[in-house]
């Protein structure tokens, strides 16, 4: 561990745990907004704590989370480490009363979502889960279309989030412990509930495996899944990680939502808003998830979601979503592995609401 300043008593002081990409993005965001003040960080890789301490500042870096919890300045802690280690940082911090955000999914068995639910159900902190499309304002669109009467009653939707190759064999070093299905399938099953706002009751599904694995990367190639709600829609879910490389962005997301009276549809990825051609074909950039800020403000949703993690801390607003949420959200991704691993469709138990 490395200490520097003293803190800022009248700052709600916050943690992040994990120093890749994602974590960068909570750290960029606390140190914008004023009421917030980034005091640790924690990475398992000493230099990468210490690179990414030095690089915003943080008071002090540490290599094990449960020191950073224990750490009696910290109020908050975010967690931005890889899909399958989620579940311990969670559950660690909110037994030591410590306000949570962890991103997505909140845990990869269904076991611990629901160990994590019960103990928020039981705390008085501040739970979320960065399912950060809600703030995604293509998804707000389609939601407010929707619950004003726009497309009338729901029928069936089509949500399309997949990657490319780039995902699995260059940006996740580990890839094998995870998949499409828990990577990005979780951000899409939460924007069907949410746009919806309706629970998924039955699971049918399917998955490839072979390409990846016969490429040193022992997980699924696709998952392919159909989803029923509990307001009598259907809908068809995507998750791939073989995209080819040579699309614009590494990712693609879509969705459609038809109703009785008309439809909805975004497509966020290839929207044509900025293109570049410098000798490796059409590239772009994603304009509404991270765009450019000054001092004291973010951009995109991306850091929005972040924020309103830090206003549920500070000015006690309501999370973006909460345990609850992403225990729903890992019910169905591992009813979907179920049903794509027996053949059978999968029923869930009904939510209250």
């Amino acid at each position: 561990m490395t200490t520097s300043a003293k803190s800022s008593k009248s700052k709600t002081q916050f943690g992040v745990v994990g120093a890749g990409l994602w974590g960068s993005f909570h750290c960029k965001t606390l140190n914008a907004l004023p009421n917030a003040e980034l005091a640790a960080v924690c990475d398992l890789d000493a230099k990468r704590a210490q690179a990414m301490q030095e690089q915003f500042g943080a008071r002090k870096a540490y290599t094990e989370y449960r020191e950073l919890i224990a750490d009696p300045e910290i109020e908050a802690v975010t967690v931005a480490t890889p899909d399958f280690a989620h579940a311990d940082i969670v559950m660690a911090a909110l037994t030591a009363g410590k306000h949570v955000l962890s991103e997505k999914p909140l845990a990869t068995t269904l076991e611990e979502a629901e160990k994590i639910a019960a103990l928020a159900a039981k705390s008085k902190v501040k739970v979320m889960v960065d399912f950060h499309n809600r703030v995604n304002p293509a998804v707000h669109a389609m939601k407010e279309a929707i619950g004003a009467g726009e497309i009338g009653l729901p029928l069936h939707a089509s949500a399309r989030l997949s990657n490319t190759l780039f995902v699995p064999f260059d940006m996740l070093s580990w890839a094998a412990k995870s998949s499409a299905l828990w990577f990005i399938g979780s951000h899409a099953v939460d924007a069907l509930r949410f746009t919806l706002d309706a629970e998924v009751v039955r699971v049918q599904a399917m998955k490839r495996h072979g390409f990846l694995a016969g490429q040193g990367i022992d997980t699924a190639d696709v998952h392919m899944a159909l989803l029923e709600f509990d307001n009598g829609a259907v809908a068809s879910l995507e998750n791939s990680w073989v995209l080819p490389r040579d699309l614009p962005l590494v990712f693609d997301f879509k969705m459609e939502i038809v109703g009785e009276k008309g439809s909805v549809e975004i497509s966020t990825a290839q929207n044509g808003t900025f293109k570049k051609y410098t000798g490796a074909g059409l590239r772009a950039d994603d304009m509404l998830g991270v765009t450019p800020a000054a001092g004291g403000r973010i951009g995109g949703f991306v850091m929005e979601a972040i924020a309103r993690f830090v206003d549920a801390v500070t000015l006690d607003a309501p999370v973006l979503a909460d345990a609850e949420d992403g225990l729903q959200v890992t019910r169905v991704l591992t009813a979907i592995e179920e049903a794509a691993k027996t053949g059978e469709s999968v029923k869930l138990p009904k939510r209250a609401r």
